[in-house]
């Protein structure tokens, strides 16, 4: 019986050889589709000027044009100084357990910052963002809050981890306000980290490589944040390792290992298939090994968001075709020897076989949680509010597993830095037990910050949508994590100059904090305005941000000012109300010491004269129990006129986000007192996070007033 199988096994290889034979076509010698550029790290072994060792290597962003298929681009694109740049930048590989200096240049001519917030902007500013890889999120390490006008660098340090998983990752652009324009024009590269440590069969980790990178490339956004440089003939498409209907060639009957990335800054889920003259097998997802490999594709088809990996293998016996929503974005040609020996299975070439899960990425399905958010993710929002440095939307305990509901991800695809989660359920598709680092579906998800199992890292965590011109409008968030390890120190290396985590490159002098401003005054001109002006001592300053409080203590942000700017009207405050105010200023270096504190009182309101116009006076956000553990959204609103009197027969609009999602297009009128209560028609359970924004309020005879959805809003 034994012998007869082995006949048949040979008579079937045979055939199978002799199928592709006929299927197949010898590969184009042009247009092929090869290995972006590896990036070449240098090595600083231990010596008596260097105290551990550690690789470096200097990657750069500049201005480049490329011919793409006799089109032509100009654009912002990576290279590793002393190459070219390119359109995939290089391709970095790293091995955990080591240390690596990254000194980040921006070529780029200079252009001062705007002092505008989640707005396009920007165009030449820039930094690098390592998407997936489970470092620091704290600068000098992946901190995308830190970034670089043109003739500017900095130097960036990671540390992988030991256990750190290998797989594919990849690095783009994330300057807030311009991560849209930069990553859609061709600023984006691969990042592979070492899986030879994975405990990976001999016959997978043999299997020949592929690196594809599947990214709509996007021309059409020139102009975008004020951008004047990208140009050219090339129209919007995909492209597979910056060229346009490229060939990809492989032996017949052969698995190879592709490790993919599925890049478009609209970040909404696509199908990628590969034709049907070939075999797929899923072996990995966001640079995670599936719990069990490989799980055969039956239609040989992915859905992926636009920030997603997978490997997967990928064996042909004839030519065939890549394509991505509908759309041939590659050829598939089969050419040469076969290789019969490699394959994604275990070592009996037909099981599956268990990978090896680092503490950090083990199953938490049934462990305790220790900490319990929703995150809901709007089209410029997340939980409701627009991304602010200064307020994180969550603090969190370095103690223990952390589950998060999260909501609204299907429309607006869910990141988080620093740490892959783990998916609960199947959610759509979206496999539950596994781990990724995109998703774009509702799903409730954990991941671990106990140090006692995982490497937690201190500090600031980004959780975004991943449609990039969501993000730059506000759609971006983060968590604070209280414990855990410090972001990594630079290599003290006395054979060269010190590491820095921002210079000039020779333009310009690096500058320095701005002074700060003086003479604060303070004058309240009517019941509901309060007028500021001070002294601008600084010639260097990028904006200046204005202040206010109700106790002289607290201090909440009221606007960012250009540079220059001396005075500010502060309206539609309280009648009768004493207000604190300081400001400060500040550029790239930091930010200033605050003025003198200067108050002011409204003055009362007259219960009478005329107003001319409504106002939103207040919002208190609360919670109603209708039964059964449900509650509903209750927001009160007190309308108010310029003058500060209450405006009795106004009609409020606006809307909830956070743990409810509803509109509410029009309130009761308002009573004599100015108030108004709008109730959600949906109800929840347990732990509520909810907000109501106000986005219009209309009345018969005083002028309407409107907002732009997430600026007036009040939070439970």
């Amino acid at each position: 019986m034994y012998v007869r199988k082995i006949i048949k096994c040979i008579l079937l290889s045979c055939l199978v050889f002799y199928v592709s034979v006929l299927n197949a076509s010898q590969c184009p010698s042009t247009n092929v589709v090869t290995d972006p550029v590896m990036f070449e790290w240098t090595y600083h072994p231990v010596t008596a000027s260097n105290a551990e060792e550690y690789y470096s290597g200097t990657l750069e962003m500049g201005e480049v044009t490329l011919n793409i298929n006799g089109e032509t681009l100009t654009t912002r694109a990576y290279r590793q100084e002393g190459f070219n740049y390119s359109i995939p930048g290089p391709t970095m590989y790293m091995a955990p357990g080591k240390k690596y200096l990254l000194r980040f240049k921006n070529t780029l001519p200079y252009q001062p910052l705007s002092a505008d917030h989640n707005v396009f902007k920007d165009p030449n500013v820039t930094n690098v963002h390592t998407h997936g890889l489970h470092v620091s999120g704290e600068t000098p390490s992946d901190d995308v809050t830190r970034f670089f006008e043109g003739g500017f660098g900095g130097d960036f340090v990671y540390d992988i981890p030991a256990d750190h998983m290998g797989g594919t990752y990849w690095y783009h652009a994330h300057h807030h306000g311009s991560t849209f324009l930069q990553v859609s024009s061709g600023a984006f590269g691969q990042i592979i980290i070492d899986d030879s440590f994975d405990g990976i069969p001999a016959n997978v980790a043999n299997m020949e490589e592929k690196l594809l990178q599947i990214v709509y490339l996007d021309p059409s956004v020139a102009g975008t944040s004020g951008d004047t440089l990208i140009s050219g003939t090339l129209n919007p498409g995909w492209t597979v390792n910056g060229k346009v209907s490229g060939n990809v060639c492989l032996p017949p009957n052969t698995w190879q290992h592709w490790r993919i990335l599925l890049g478009d800054a609209d970040a909404k889920t696509k199908t990628l298939s590969i034709g049907n003259q070939c075999e797929v097998a899923l072996m990995a997802r966001d640079g995670v090994w599936r719990t069990v490999v490989p799980k055969n594709i039956a239609d040989n088809s992915l859905p992926l968001t636009g920030a997603s990996r997978a490997d997967i293998a990928v064996r042909c016996s004839g030519d065939s075709t890549i394509t991505v929503a509908n759309t041939v974005v590659a050829n598939i040609f089969v050419d040469g020897a076969s290789d019969l020996t490699v394959h994604p299975y275990a070592e009996d070439g037909v099981s599956q076989w268990n990978s090896f899960r680092p503490a950090y990425l083990r199953d938490l399905r049934n462990e305790a949680v220790s900490n319990f958010e929703t995150v809901n993710m709007g089209a410029r929002t997340v939980n409701g509010s627009k991304f602010d440095i200064d307020v994180p939307t969550f603090t969190t305990v370095a103690d223990g597993v952390q589950e998060w509901n999260v909501k609204g991800a299907t429309n607006h695809p869910f990141h988080l830095h620093v740490y892959h989660f783990q998916t609960q359920e199947n959610c759509g598709d979206y496999e539950a037990g596994e781990y990724y680092d995109t998703m774009a579906a509702a799903c409730n998800v954990r991941f671990d910050l106990n140090p006692a199992t995982s490497t937690v890292y201190e500090g600031k965590t980004i959780l975004h949508c991943h449609i990039l011109d969501h993000e730059d409008q506000g759609a971006m968030g983060w968590m604070n994590v209280i414990g855990g390890e410090a972001a990594p120190l630079f290599p003290v290396d006395t054979s060269i100059d010190p590491y820095k985590t921002y210079y000039s490159l020779g333009g310009a002098p690096a500058p320095t904090v701005p002074a700060a401003p003086t003479a604060l005054a303070a004058l309240a001109v009517s019941s509901s305005q309060i007028d500021l002006s001070w002294a601008d001592n600084a010639n260097d300053e990028a904006s200046y941000q204005l202040e206010r409080s109700l106790d002289g203590i607290n201090f909440s942000s009221v606007a960012i000012l250009a540079a220059n700017s001396t005075s500010y009207s502060d309206v539609n405050l309280n009648a009768s109300t004493t207000y604190h105010y300081q400001v400060n200023a500040s550029n790239t270096a930091g930010t200033s010491a605050n003025s003198n504190i200067a108050s002011a009182t409204t003055e009362a309101s007259t219960g009478g004269g005329t107003g001319t116009s409504v106002r939103v006076g207040s919002i208190i956000v609360t919670t109603s129990s209708v039964g059964g553990g449900l509650k509903l959204g209750v927001a009160d609103i007190v309308v108010l006129d310029d003058l500060g009197n209450p405006v009795e027969n106004a009609i409020v609009s606006g809307e909830f986000t956070g743990a409810i999602n509803e509109v509410v297009s029009a309130s009761g009128a308002t009573n004599v007192n100015g108030q108004t209560s709008v109730n959600t028609t949906q109800t929840v359970k347990g732990k509520v996070t909810l907000s109501f924004c106000v986005t219009a309020i209309t009345h018969d005879t005083l002028q309407d007033f409107s907002a732009v959805p997430g600026e007036v809003c009040g939070t439970l």
